[in-house]
């Protein structure tokens, strides 16, 4: 298959994303999007929670907000902080930017052997299940409104 220069394209399966790979992914996936939309609204999203004396991250989450939907791609807290509403602190400070940002919807996936009832109280709710590994593992989309 011949690519734009008229050479030919090779697919290559790999662990490794370089930078500039990674740029023109996520680049042309957003001018695509933003060809149909009509905007282009993405922004990386982040609530850090740090110790206090050497600065060093704990954990906290890590997503994005795009097209009025967040998207929680990572969330980490140490067994040392959980269970004190330092989790649902942290959740709250990022639906709260999300909303300032314009968006009406959060989304995340979850483990049935993770944090499902966390998100629950939270206000989410489980969209799709999907089986995977190990077995008796399910993989939970879930969704929340922002109101």
């Amino acid at each position: 298959m011949a690519n734009a220069t008229g050479h030919e394209a090779v697919v290559t399966v790999t662990e490794r994303l370089d930078e500039r790979a990674r740029n023109i992914i996520a680049d042309g996936l957003a001018a695509y999007n933003a060809a149909k939309t009509g905007y282009q609204d993405y922004r990386p999203l982040a609530v850090l929670v740090t110790d206090s004396q050497s600065g060093e991250t704990l954990g906290g989450l890590y997503g994005r907000t795009s097209l009025g939907l967040l998207f929680v791609e990572r969330f980490f807290l140490p067994q040392s902080l959980r269970g004190k509403g330092l989790g649902s602190r942290v959740l709250a400070l990022a639906e709260q930017e999300a909303k300032r940002r314009g968006c009406t919807r959060a989304a995340l996936m979850t483990l049935t052997f993770q944090a499902p009832g966390f998100y629950l109280k939270q206000g989410y709710e489980i969209a799709a299940r999907l089986e995977c590994d190990p077995p008796g593992a399910t993989r939970l989309l879930m969704t929340k409104k922002l109101v």
